[in-house]
């Protein structure tokens, strides 16, 4: 029992000192966020938004559609889904899916791990024509 004490007072005391860094990997226990964080792993990037399908299907259109990308539909794997292909330098892979009642999850994928940036970018497009879209 005193193991499990000290354990935790360590544990804290480091949040403390580290200004509760440390605390990141237990946010998707504890609670999930949405409209913010894009996660990646390997060449792939994740993120959550507060919205219906379609509305971030016509965000991420019309975000393509202002960057002069070409975009291509596929056939989804979720029936409720939307798969698209965008052409540019190195091509990414988009996986719009449905993830809860009224969010809904945006997957990314690159080939070329340096173009991280410019996935980056496209999210903030798409970030900044869901509010436009929400505001009509």
């Amino acid at each position: 029992m005193k193991k499990i004490i000290w354990g935790a007072c360590l544990f804290f005391t480091l949040n403390i000192i580290s200004g509760c860094a440390a605390l990141v990997p237990i946010v998707p226990v504890v609670g999930t966020v949405y409209d913010g964080y894009a996660g990646w792993k390997e060449h792939q990037s994740v993120k959550y938004y507060a919205a219906d399908i379609n509305t971030i299907h016509r965000a991420i259109m019309l975000s393509s559609k202002q960057l002069n990308l070409k975009v291509i539909r596929k056939k989804s794997k979720v029936k409720k889904g939307h798969s698209l292909e965008v052409k540019c330098k190195e091509p990414l892979q988009i996986e719009i899916l449905p993830f809860e009642k009224r969010v809904t999850k945006v997957i990314i994928k690159i080939e070329l791990l340096g173009d991280k940036q410019f996935a980056h970018f496209f999210y903030q497009r798409i970030d900044a024509n869901v509010a436009k879209i929400r505001r009509g």
